[in-house]
């Protein structure tokens, strides 16, 4: 029985186009939602991060990160609750994302992850077979990758 099903947002229209899937699939079987967004580790070194202040440069750090992912994970949710989900929560957690995807449904116990088969992946996610290929790979549940 599906129960709990964390669909994986990252902003692009696959990770969109994912959540209408995973919401139709909820709402079919009662389940309910996890929409999961996992914000890169950014880290400058302290030398940058000294010379930007010292310049009186704008630097990008986690906290304003983390507000973005609010912003997209809202985008996400008003789909799945455009789709009769009422069961919906948001999440956002900084970490290495495929790792971070999947040890986060493992502790949401999700009977079901879906995501996005091309998200916001870069070169490094070319070379190394991206996220949803690695997520499959790392996870305990059932994958469902959405092109």
């Amino acid at each position: 029985m599906i129960k709990k099903i964390l669909i994986a947002v990252d902003g692009s229209k696959h990770s969109l186009k994912c959540v209408e899937y995973g919401a139709s699939l909820a709402m079919g079987l009662g389940a309910k939602i996890l929409l999961f967004h996992v914000v890169k580790p950014y880290n400058l070194p302290d030398s940058l991060r000294n010379f930007a202040k010292a310049e009186h440069m704008a630097t990008i750090d986690a906290d304003l990160l983390k507000k973005g992912a609010q912003y997209l994970l809202a985008s996400a949710l008003d789909i799945a609750h455009a789709a009769g989900v009422k069961d919906v929560t948001i999440e956002a957690e900084e970490g290495p994302i495929a790792r971070t995807i999947v040890k986060r449904a493992e502790s949401y116990k999700a009977d079901m992850l879906v995501i996005g088969s091309r998200g916001m992946g870069d070169v490094e996610g070319m070379l190394r077979g991206g996220v949803s290929h690695r997520v499959e790979i790392l996870s305990k549940c059932p994958v469902v990758v959405v092109k």
